[in-house]
């Protein structure tokens, strides 16, 4: 290949009074026309006939007409010798400085991966087929631009394997390049397309350039099959920053450019740091800024957290690996991948993510499903699926965080309509967790309020494979965490009474309680007081008559007594806040108990029916409080006593048989068609009821003691109810109170 001019300059036009860069890539110098003029022909245009078509197309292309290239050969060892400094040759350069930033940064890192490979050659008479990995899908072009001015000759072809130039017709592609610059942002950028661009050159004794970040997942199958040589553009490193500085200012920075730097620095970042005239030292310092900026580590930490333990546990054990493996000392595959996040709403599944970026001084790189879809069609939302994983990926080691992932679906699940497009989405997902393409130092953390709802594949094992439920936070942690947002308002100040009340509450609630009480403390242009954080946990008070709230309290205390005598372990606390919403509950900790035996059933249906059992015992008659939505006292406890029938094995006459697992909503459309099933629940149902009536005569007195309070203080904690039930009727019943089951999940049973 003829690709030196008399004055002995480059190609690249960088580079005077040095061999010819064909030495340099092991390619013997040839002994053509040097002259430029001769190397074009008269007609800047190439005739391509495309079989098949009606028309013949004129294309303007950069065609060449230089004479045919001698057979190359490997470069003889006393020439290997001679490799110049990439370096050495951008500072004698006339415009170094005056150069593209992203070039420099481009050409040094070329040079760099072509150094690896001193047997390159460009052969004339048969083709050669090259694939380039880099770092991300903005190197993509900048390496495609350098690879033209640095390796092949002035005037030689390039043309898109991903349109139609490439057919060449009657036109011979010897000495001409099919390129393929996939970065994962247009459509048919995948293993299957271009695989004919790729063979009908190679055949022709043309050449074939890929180029990707993702070159196993992006580029055609063909080239990665039979290329002749694989070159890696690694990521920056401080010595190529070091480098590409010096060459754009000849001169150095005084301070030593950390490796933290260069990982979350993009190849784009240095031309956004590049002024004409700046010094290293000016661009470096503003190099820094940008990389901050844009991947900031949450000053947020898991010492801030409270209420969620496992979660947190879990985040400092991680904190611990990363640690020992950015130093060394444990590969990657030591290292969690990710998890999973449930809860309810509000619960700090995000706040977590956040915390946990920050103990461990990662980037955070957020997403979610609904952010994806707003791309555009399906292509356009796989395609921003890919790019937030390669940001990730880039700013390795990060933190990944994906909301709303229950969005997904499940594919079993899917109807028909949009069965082929969920699939889709999901499998793209699939894919990307798996990391295929390289997940290494990307920890992915997910998060949902339904994990049932999730494919069962996102959580096997290798993707999202460890799951951590964020509870509500207990009485304890809601005072830590009103602490926290309360900063220096109410300093010294007992928060005691206020967590008690706002018990129940989530993260994100106390979070608007807090600032809307120091609202109230600034319209009132005074400090904030005790009252004022009190009314907004209260909320919007709903008044009911003085007999209303006194056969809630009552209700409530049934409940709350049942539990106590029977699972004292599994009572948080009973309130009768009167909200727009409700008109009080008790909340208890499932999770502390088991459901298991019959007993175990016995007694949550028990426990569910003893708000109307302490109506009727105490009052005379009963209201509608225990009935209404899927969340009422009655649809629990029927839709519980149905799925003991069908599902859990408690049917004595079918108790082998397994009919459904029935969702809530399915019960009473399933009840009224079979009959028989009816029956049997409400059979089930009268006796727990009866059970329930009798320990609410039997605790009568406990009974109203606990209603009373609760109508002086409103909310009571399970230790003050606990304290108020007979210890006789708790001891006879004590074998029911001991141990604890399952997962910690708060259940409120409420009167409307």
């Amino acid at each position: 290949m003829a690709d030196c001019h008399s004055d002995g300059g480059t190609r690249s036009g960088i580079a005077r009074n040095r061999p010819c860069h064909c030495r340099q890539l092991g390619r013997s110098p040839s002994s053509v026309d040097p002259s430029p003029e001769k190397w074009f022909s008269p007609q800047h245009s190439l005739i391509t006939s495309h079989p098949g078509d009606s028309l013949t197309l004129q294309k303007y292309t950069r065609s060449t007409m230089a004479p045919k290239k001698p057979k190359c050969s490997p470069m003889p060892k006393d020439d290997q010798e001679t490799l110049i400094d990439p370096i050495e040759i951008l500072l004698e350069a006339t415009d170094a400085q005056n150069k593209n930033p992203v070039q420099v940064a481009a050409e040094i890192s070329l040079r760099r991966a072509l150094q690896r490979h001193p047997s390159l050659c460009l052969p004339a008479e048969s083709g050669l087929a090259v694939v380039i990995e880099v770092p991300s899908g903005t190197w993509v072009e900048p390496i495609a631009n350098a690879w033209q001015l640095m390796v092949t000759s002035p005037g030689t072809q390039y043309v898109s394997g991903d349109s139609n130039d490439w057919r060449w017709g009657c036109v011979n592609p010897t000495g001409r390049w099919v390129e393929f610059k996939r970065s994962g942002t247009r459509k048919g950028e995948s293993l299957s397309e271009g695989n004919g661009a790729v063979a009908a050159t190679l055949a022709g004794g043309g050449s074939v350039l890929g180029i990707s970040h993702a070159p196993d997942r992006l580029l055609p199958n063909d080239l990665l099959r039979v290329a002749d040589h694989r070159l890696v553009v690694p990521p920056l490193d401080s010595t190529t920053l070091h480098e590409i500085i010096l060459a754009m200012t000849n001169s150095v920075p005084a301070e030593p450019i950390s490796d933290e730097l260069t990982r979350r620095c993009d190849i784009e970042d240095i031309a956004l740091a590049s002024r004409p005239g700046d010094g290293a030292d000016t661009i470096l310092q503003r190099l820094r800024r940008l990389v901050e900026t844009r991947n900031q580590v949450p000053a947020f930490t898991l010492d801030q957290l409270f209420g969620m333990p496992e979660a947190t546990s879990w985040g400092q054990s991680l904190k611990a690996d990363l640690i020992e493996f950015k130093a060394g000392r444990i590969p990657w595959s030591a290292v969690d991948r990710g998890c999973l996040l449930f809860g309810p709403p509000g619960t700090g599944k995000t706040t977590f993510a956040r915390a946990l970026a920050g103990s461990c001084v990662l980037p955070l790189i957020s997403a979610s499903l609904a952010q994806w879809q707003s791309s555009g069609h399906l292509g356009d939302l796989l395609k921003s699926m890919r790019a937030t994983f390669d940001a990730a990926r880039a700013a390795a080691p990060s933190i990944l965080f994906i909301d709303e992932v229950d969005g997904f679906g499940n594919r079993s699940q899917f109807k028909s309509e949009y069965r082929d497009y969920s699939v889709q989405v999901v499998n793209g997902f699939l894919e990307l967790l798996d990391g295929v393409t390289g997940r290494e130092g990307v920890v992915v953390v997910a998060a949902c309020n339904h994990p049932e709802r999730l494919d069962p594949a996102i959580v096997r094992s290798g993707r999202l494979d460890r799951s951590i439920l964020i509870p509500l936070p207990d009485q304890e942690a809601i005072g830590k965490i009103l602490r926290y947002h309360l900063g220096q308002d109410l300093n010294g100040i007992d928060l005691k009474d206020v967590a008690k009340l706002a018990h129940g509450g989530t993260g994100a609630d106390v979070e608007r309680w807090v600032r809307g009480a120091r609202r109230c403390a600034r319209n009132a242009n005074r400090p904030m007081v005790l009252e004022d954080l009190s009314a907004e946990i209260r909320g919007k008070v709903r008044r009911v008559p003085a007999e209303s709230l006194r056969r809630s309290a009552i209700h409530e205390a049934g409940h709350a007594v049942m539990t106590a005598v029977y699972r004292p372990n599994m009572l948080v606390m009973a309130s009768i806040r009167q909200t727009e919403e409700s008109g009080g509950g008790v909340t208890i900790d499932v999770g502390r108990g088991a459901m298991e035996t019959r007993a175990d059933i016995n007694f949550m249906l028990m426990h569910l029916l003893a708000g109307r059992a302490a109506e009727q015992a105490l009052i005379g008659s009963v209201s509608t409080g225990s009935g209404g939505s899927t969340s009422s006292d009655l649809a629990r406890a029927t839709a519980l006593a149905t799925i003991s029938l069908t599902a859990m094995g408690m049917d004595e006459q079918m108790p082998l048989v397994w009919t459904g697992m029935p969702h809530i909503d399915s019960i009473g459309p399933m009840l009224s068609s079979r009959p028989d099933l009816a029956r049997k629940v409400s059979s089930i149902l009268e006796q727990a009821y009866e059970e329930a009536l009798n320990l609410i005569r039997w605790n009568s007195t406990t009974v109203l003691r606990i209603a009373d309070m609760l109508q002086r203080q409103e909310t009571l904690d399970a230790h003050e109810i606990i304290a108020q039930v007979d210890q006789q009727s708790a001891g006879l019943l004590a074998a029911h109170s001991e141990g604890g089951y399952g997962t910690l999940i708060s259940m409120t049973i409420h009167m409307s």
